[in-house]
Order: structure tokens, then sequence, then C-alpha cells
């Protein structure tokens, strides 16, 4: 039974979101450990019958390696089974006044902002509706707000602190605008700077970072270069304070209403980076994109602070394109082929690859210093003719909730690790 993407009218969809999205304290941005191990595991103890105690100590998390908390908590799963993981970081696209930090693991917030729109009325404000019906003069709302921030920072500090969650992303149905922060370049701009000066007057040690646009291309290279001139035009000439650099990295194709990225906010554009749905687990592609970005960072001033990608991977899932899903033979999005084609090269990459032109001087020249994968778990679905089909592809562990609407016809994997978890987890417990 072939699954066309074209003939699922739900999953494309959800294949147009793009969710598609250091160390907490007194994290200072300095040439990480050549072996980038900063805290350990506690011992874990497990007690078998008959009554004869063991320990096992899980290895030591990775600071660079991070991933993306979607549908279950951190410690919902086997607790030695996550923490082998060596997750080093999380984001939850959220911010958590009191985070939980499991297994060695920091918790990096995300403030989530959204510029003001009208809704159908004319009148009545909203942040959820597709168009371009923006409130002027512009404006936009915080969340949590900015006293809350505040708080946090000043009771957690150190932190690194994500402004926004790909602002250059367009709402795309109603419903689903909470996924993303859509804004106008210029007015994210204003935006960055009062939670700058919002977050740094609470905790003078805190990080901050701009939120990560879904990809970086020609378009969003463009919409980056709008921010930048904005925030000097509108602060006196001042350079945007920017502690950490921070991207999504994903192969997404750029044209009005279709799938992938679509076009940002703020252009008249109908196409860009035309990529194809093999393109998404092309590496290679994707490592362009950085370099791009490095090559813009350093004729910004930019060079010499961290890069992080806090979100990554394979959207695409194993039933695309596959004729005969569920059996996956000679299907391009398998676990296997996304690890081979995307997860180790990209490990290897950001692990080993440098450039002394533009890489990160503090960090051995590596382009990239953290890198966020997606996801824990995000295994939501629908069922079709009985059979299970995921949003998106790209989980680590299986969340054994199912599907999240009917039809509920069809089983569904039961709690624990991917086959792709198991290829993320082979490769950490070999690094030091």
């Amino acid at each position: 039974m072939k699954k066309s993407i074209l003939k699922s009218p739900v999953l494309w969809g959800f294949l147009t979101l793009m969710f598609v999205s250091l160390w907490s304290t007194n994290l200072v941005w300095a040439a990480p450990d050549p072996s980038p191990l900063r805290q350990t595991v506690p011992t874990l103890h497990y007690v078998y019958l008959p009554l004869i105690e063991k320990n096992y100590t899980a290895p030591a998390p990775l600071w660079r390696f991070g991933v993306a908390q979607v549908r279950r908590g951190l410690t919902d799963y086997d607790s030695y089974g996550m923490a082998s993981m060596r997750f080093g970081w999380y984001v939850n696209f959220g911010v958590t006044a009191n985070p939980s930090t499991p297994y060695g693991m920091e918790y990096v917030p995300t403030v989530r902002i959204k510029q003001t729109k009208l809704a159908a009325d004319g009148f009545t404000k909203t942040d959820c509706r597709v168009g371009t019906d923006y409130v002027t003069p512009y404006e936009y709302t915080v969340s949590p707000s900015l006293s809350q921030i505040q708080s946090i920072a000043t009771s957690h500090p150190g932190m690194t602190w994500l402004i926004g969650n790909e602002m250059d992303r367009r709402d795309w149905g109603n419903g689903y605008c909470s996924r993303q922060d859509e804004m106008l370049p210029e007015l994210y701009a204003q935006a960055y700077h009062d939670l700058y000066s919002a977050i740094k007057s609470a905790d003078s040690t805190a990080q901050v970072a701009i939120g990560g646009m879904v990809e970086f291309t020609y378009l969003r290279s463009q919409y980056l270069d709008r921010v930048w001139a904005e925030y000097s035009r509108l602060y006196g000439g001042q350079t945007m304070p920017v502690d950490v650099w921070n991207i999504h990295l994903y192969v997404l194709r750029e044209e009005k209403n279709g799938w992938g990225a679509d076009i940002p906010p703020g252009f008249n554009e109908t196409s860009g980076a035309l990529y194809t749905m093999l393109d998404n687990k092309d590496f290679s592609k994707a490592w362009a994109q950085i370099v791009s970005l490095r090559t813009w960072m350093k004729s910004h001033g930019q060079q010499n602070k961290p890069l992080i990608i806090t979100e990554y991977g394979v959207l695409l899932p194993a039933w695309i394109e596959c004729p005969a899903y569920p059996d996956p033979t000679g299907c391009p999005f398998t676990p296997e082929q996304v690890r081979d084609s995307m997860m180790y090269p990209s490990f290897d990459a950001f692990l080993n690859q440098t450039d002394a032109n533009i890489g990160y001087p503090a960090d051995g020249n590596r382009l990239v210093q953290r890198w966020n994968w997606w996801s824990v778990d995000y295994d939501d679905g629908n069922c079709d003719n009985g059979v299970f089909y995921e949003y998106f592809g790209g989980s680590l562990f299986n969340s054994g909730l199912g599907h999240s609407s009917p039809p509920t016809d069809c089983a569904f994997p039961a709690q624990g690790i991917s086959s792709l978890g198991t290829y993320w987890n082979q490769y950490v417990q070999k690094l030091p």
C-alpha cells in the first residue's frame, strides 16, 4: 500500500508545521573541556531477588548533545535507559519556573513571543490567525510575563535564554499558531531588546540567545539582516547584543503555502530554496547552512560567539514515499536511513569539523558548540486503514501514548526506546 503525502490532507497540514523549534549554572563560554563531560550522574540502585543489591553507574552526560522534550516528562521513561542516552541539555519550548534537571541535564528555557493580529471581526486582538492582519502600531505578546521571567532569572542565575521560537515561520493553520512565533523582523528586533534588557537586569550572568529560525537559507539570511539593521536603527547605532547564536537546522522547501518552511513574514517572494523531500535527510545540505551562518556571523563581527542548534533532525516520517508501508523495504526515511544520512554524519561533523576562518576560536574553531535533536518522543499520528502513521520522524523514544485524535482503530508502539534511539545510544556510548 503506497502512502502518498499528496493523498492525506491532515498529514500534509502537519508536515507544514515546523516545531518546525549552556550549562545553566554560571556558564562562561570558554573552550569546552575536550572531553565535554561536565557533570556526573548519581548512582542508580536496582534490587534483584534474592535481595542482592547491585549498583549501576550511568555514563556521564555529554555537554554538547541535547534533545527536545515533547510528549512525556524525561523521568517518565526507564531511568537507566534515559540516563544512558547521555543528554547534556534539553528544551521544552517554554519557560518552567522550577525545571527538572534529571541525569545531570541542563534546562534551557524558551521565551515565547508572538506578533498580535486582528481577528476576523476586524477589531478583536488575537495571536492566532493565518494572514498578515497585524495590529498597528505593531505589538506583541510575551509568555510568561516579564515579571515571571525576571523572577525565574533571579532564582536560576546563569541560564541560557532563547528569545522566541521560529519567528520566521508564518502561521499555517488556526489552532496551530502556538507552535511558532510569527513576527516581522523589525518587531523582533524590538522584542529581543526588551527581553534581553529584562533578563540581564534580573541576572547579569544570564546568557541570551536569539530564537532559532527554521533554517538558514538566503531568504532567512535576509530576515536576519533586517533584524540586525533595525536593532541598530532603533537603539542609536548599537550592535545587537547576542551572547549565543542559535538556529534550527532543517532542510525544508521555501514555497508559499507549500510543504516545508514557507516564506518568512514580511517577504513577498513566492519561493526560495526549493529543497525536495529527500533533501530533508541530506546532511551535506544542512552543513552548508551552518557554513553560511558562520560566514554571516564573521561578516557581522560575531565569530567569537558560540553557535548552538536548538532543534534539528529529519522531520519526514518513515511512511513518506514508501511503496509498501509498513513494510520498510526500500523506503527512504527508515531509522537506518536517518542514522546514516543525517544523525551520524551530523555528530561527526559537529564534533570534529573545524575552520580557523569562520569557526569559534574558544572551541578549537569548531563551527557548532551544542546541538539539540528533535525529538525525545513526538510520535503522535493517526490511523489509516488500521495502520498507525506518525506525523513526524526523529523520535528517540516511543511515548506509548499513540494518536491524540480519532480514529483509534490501530496499534502503536509500546513505550520505550525506538530503533533510532538505539542508534543514538550506540554512538554516544563510545564517546569518552
